[in-house]
């Protein structure tokens, strides 16, 4: 779907991407994270053309990307940014509906698909139709500023900083309301963020950025297992590496069918992550939790031994 082939970005003499190369497939959601000035929004920027790359080429299915006219270019990618960028004296239903309108679909489609998107993303119609951005939160706001990069319905999303600005309770909602978005719309992909736990729950390929560089990518799983070197050991969390790699292990993935002794007193959800279970043991001092399902019924039990990694 989207291609990078050795792609460089000058301004001035300053490097910004220094000879890139990428590949994100179809559906995939790509996760670009390093420090800040090491090039991911830059190159963010350069695949919908608000930036043009200085040498090497940019493809979308096949066809570089300066074969497009910039507008039509524009228009077929979604693009979310952390303010949001809606337009203050327009309302949330005329927000939505921009792109639509400029690709001149009829009035009644585009009323269609701004109630269809408002639905989806927990904004209902009555409600927030005619509501304008400064009567919004935070996280509606940014949820009106997903609906609008949606509205064309683009097969590919980018997305820079997009949940920076919110308070940590409203990010993580995001942040899981938009993996469900994934699982059911497929689109690809490509999300900018600072923050390793973001992209660690996010991604489904981590690409990790230095100094204009790539300095390692791959399955979050996969570089937490093995860093290609210590800058990247370090953005990763260093020696808590182990727990953040529990917290995108889940317990049906540890868990033992249900044995012979009683049940433990504590329960976990199967499809919680193993960081949620290590903490309940913790606090409730055990080493032994039930498992239960979606309806709480008992189906196995996890050991701390077995949480750790232990066979036994």
């Amino acid at each position: 779907m989207i291609e990078l082939f050795g792609v460089t970005k000058h301004f001035g003499e300053e490097v910004a991407v220094d000879g890139i190369s990428l590949r994100v497939a179809k559906g995939e959601l790509c996760v670009l994270v390093g420090t800040s000035g090491c090039g991911k929004s830059t190159t963010l920027r350069m695949i919908n053309r608000l930036i043009e790359h200085t040498a090497g080429e940019i493809h979308l299915d096949g066809q570089p990307v300066r074969t497009f006219d910039e507008v039509t270019l524009r228009r077929r990618i979604g693009y979310v940014i952390q303010n949001t960028g809606l337009f203050p004296h327009w309302t949330v239903a005329r927000n939505i509906g921009l792109v639509p309108r400029l690709l001149k679909w009829p009035r009644q489609r585009v009323r269609e698909r701004v109630e269809e998107l408002m639905a989806l993303l927990g904004l209902p119609m009555a409600e927030f139709a005619d509501k304008y951005p400064r009567q919004l939160s935070g996280g509606q706001a940014q949820r009106v500023g997903v609906a609008r990069a949606l509205a064309a319905d683009p097969e590919i999303l980018l997305m820079d900083e997009p949940f920076g600005a919110l308070d940590p309770i409203t990010r993580e909602a995001l942040q899981l309301e938009l993996l469900d978005l994934q699982a059911r719309l497929h689109k690809t992909i490509v999300f900018v963020t600072h923050d390793m736990d973001e992209a660690l729950r996010l991604a489904d390929r981590l690409v990790v950025m230095r100094q204009g560089r790539i300095v390692q990518q791959g399955a979050p799983v996969e570089l937490l297992h093995a860093p290609a070197d210590e800058f990247v050991a370090s953005l990763l969390g260093g020696d808590t590496r182990g727990l953040k790699e529990a917290a995108l292990t889940r317990v049906r993935d540890r868990m033992l069918p249900l044995g012979p002794r009683l049940l433990a007193h504590e329960r976990v959800a199967v499809d919680a992550p193993l960081s949620q279970a290590l903490s309940l043991m913790l606090w409730h001092r055990v080493d032994r939790l039930t498992v239960v399902d979606d309806e709480d019924i008992p189906i196995g039990e996890l050991s701390l031994r077995r949480l750790v990694g232990s066979k036994t």
